[in-house]
């Protein structure tokens, strides 16, 4: 499966279209070419065979490929550039652009008895993917298109829902200053104008009368 922002992305902002990107994907290789793997198969196969005293000597059906091709061609140039960075180097970059289509290139107009030995290098790092095309991109961009579109909707979707929750708070702590506001003011009528009546100097109250009126004080007094 494609990752259009890990595989495609970063290589069309190098400017690479989509076919050159399919081209890419099918070529890569899972992981780099270790060059100590690729010596050793070289060697086994007797593709690429260093002669013990002379160094830099090399023999082989690769070597005796590489004197046919032509010297100003492309494909000698890259057969000489990966010997080296397997006989002097650490690793080749077959996972990563423009060696992966440059390797791929060079494996395709090998001659037959040299394939297998292209195909162990391959191997070694880890293999291909299937086949990608322009159609397998474009589809992943349109998966990728649609997994922002829902993103960007559930994270408005989280905001609206949190700006609710936020507003139901503010509600809730209006409604309680609001109550206490209320108890203070009625705790404050009553002290004024019903405390008295329980606690006279002559005693409580009781005329009924002295009552409503001390009652219809404190309303009077609430909605002034």
């Amino acid at each position: 499966m494609i990752d259009f922002i890990i595989d495609v992305e970063p290589l069309v902002s190098q400017g690479l279209d989509y076919n050159a990107i399919a081209e890419h994907l099918s070529a890569k290789t899972s992981s780099t070419m270790v060059s100590n793997n690729c010596k050793y198969i070289l060697q086994q196969s007797g593709a690429c065979l260093t002669d013990p005293v002379l160094i830099n000597q090399r023999t082989g059906s690769l070597i005796e490929y590489y004197k046919t091709l032509d010297p100003a061609s492309e494909q000698k140039a890259l057969i000489a550039w990966f010997l080296d960075e397997v006989f002097t180097g650490d690793q080749i970059r077959t996972n990563e652009y423009p060696i992966s289509v440059q390797f791929s290139s060079v494996q395709s107009a090998l001659p037959e008895n040299l394939q297998p030995v292209a195909e162990a290098l391959v191997e070694s790092a880890g293999g291909r993917r299937l086949s990608v095309t322009v159609a397998d991109i474009e589809a992943a961009k349109q998966a990728h298109d649609q997994q922002e579109v829902d993103r960007l909707a559930q994270e408005e979707q989280q905001r609206l829902e949190a700006e609710e929750l936020q507003r139901q708070h503010e509600e809730e702590m209006q409604q309680q200053i609001l109550a206490e506001e209320h108890s203070r003011k009625a705790q404050s009528l009553w002290n004024i104008h019903i405390a008295p009546l329980m606690d006279s100097i002559e005693g409580p109250v009781t005329d009924g009368a002295v009552w409503q009126a001390a009652l219809q004080t404190m309303a009077n007094e609430w909605t002034a």
